[in-house]
């Protein structure tokens, strides 16, 4: 596998496991890896990042504003 350093701006309070749970997400969004390849970058079992995707899927239904 790859390695990568990222820099972050100072202060921001963010986890090694946020970081690489959102690049991993990203990239299962996108195509560029399958699910596998995302759950192990992100550290995760299958299973505990399928539940990952939901939870974040589920946040961004509660935050969406509708317009009617």
């Amino acid at each position: 596998m790859q390695t990568l350093n990222i820099n972050l701006p100072e202060g921001l309070k963010i986890s090694e496991k946020d970081v690489l749970t959102a690049v991993a997400t990203r990239l299962y969004d996108t195509g560029k890896v399958t699910i596998e390849q995302a759950a192990s970058m992100a550290g995760y079992n299958l299973s505990a990042f399928i539940e990952e995707l939901m939870a974040q899927s589920l946040q961004e239904k509660a935050t969406t504003v509708y317009h009617y």
